[in-house]
């Protein structure tokens, strides 16, 4: 008989991937003693060090390391179960876990009031971030994110694009009569974006003592924006649909980016799923010429 309580697992898999007590229980939403003491107890009952605890954060032990390694294939395998168990449900009710952006959620409220007429025993569980959420984990049944590359794994359907245009408030473009790059005040990307078509066309077309602020929000950067800060780069159905912005350049055809609703295959058979499924694909697909400009 195992002599491992397997209930400790996701506290150790938290703590190695986050680092820290701390950003683990953020993570697993418990208080800071609960993620210290199942960790120890499986320590004890493994009778293996699987970290070292530094003033720096918490690092994997060469134990830890093989230990970890095994560990990430059980959870793979707990978390393959967990779909096809999920997929199996054909009941249309219960939770459907939705993730997208404050941006995109922002024009699909009305869509959400809509689907809870038609579908009142489904529960839509929105978490909204511009952070990527693993749907082999089931951290989320459907992901609605804008991708050139979206994971080959997935289950795709690809809506339209969503293009981009440089857009400011009329102070702003009355001050600086000649609107130009090298001028004008910008709202920036927060590292975090750093990377993204945005953060790159900005750190190529955009001095560094021009930006004044940075957000890693489009909802925020228009609400900024509209109040004359700075130009900013927004999605089109955002900046077109604003009575205060006016857009600047709308020739940004290299920021143009896919828009994919994405579900993992196996739980895509449950019934709730495939009706949120079709139900949004739907109302995304009409938005398509907002969401292109």
């Amino acid at each position: 008989m195992s002599i491992m309580n397997w209930g400790n697992l996701e506290y150790v898999l938290t703590v190695a991937q986050k680092g820290s007590l701390a950003a683990a229980a953020r993570a697993l939403k418990v208080d800071h003693t609960t993620v210290l003491r199942r960790v120890s107890a499986f320590e004890s009952q493994v009778k293996v060090r699987i970290f070292e605890r530094l003033r720096s954060g918490y690092i994997l032990t060469p134990e830890g390391e093989v230990f970890l390694d095994a560990a990430k294939s059980i959870e793979a395998t707990i978390a393959d179960l967990d779909r096809k168990i999920a997929g199996s449900d054909t009941a249309i009710s219960g939770e459907v876990s939705i993730t997208t952006t404050d941006s995109i959620i922002h024009c699909l409220t009305p869509e959400v009031n809509n689907f809870r007429s038609l579908y009142s025993e489904i529960i839509i569980k929105l978490t909204i971030t511009n952070d990527r959420l693993d749907l082999d984990s089931r951290d989320a049944d459907i992901a609605i994110r804008a991708s050139n590359s979206p994971p080959s794994h997935l289950v795709g359907q690809r809506v339209c694009n969503i293009n981009f245009g440089i857009y400011g408030a009329p102070s702003i473009l009355k001050a600086d009569m000649k609107i130009s790059l090298e001028t004008c005040p910008w709202l920036g990307t927060s590292s975090s974006w750093s990377a993204s078509h945005v953060g790159e066309w900005m750190m190529q077309n955009v001095s560094a003592k021009q930006i004044i602020l940075k957000t890693n929000s489009f909802v925020s950067q228009c609400a900024l924006a509209e109040h004359g800060i700075g130009l900013a780069i927004l999605p089109r159905f955002m900046g077109d649909s604003s009575s205060k912005l006016e857009p600047v350049s709308l020739d940004l055809k290299e920021l143009s980016t896919e828009l994919w609703l994405l579900s993992h295959k196996d739980i895509l058979r449950s019934r709730r799923v495939q009706a949120a499924t079709d139900f949004f694909y739907r109302a995304l697909k009409a938005k398509e010429k907002a969401f292109e400009g």
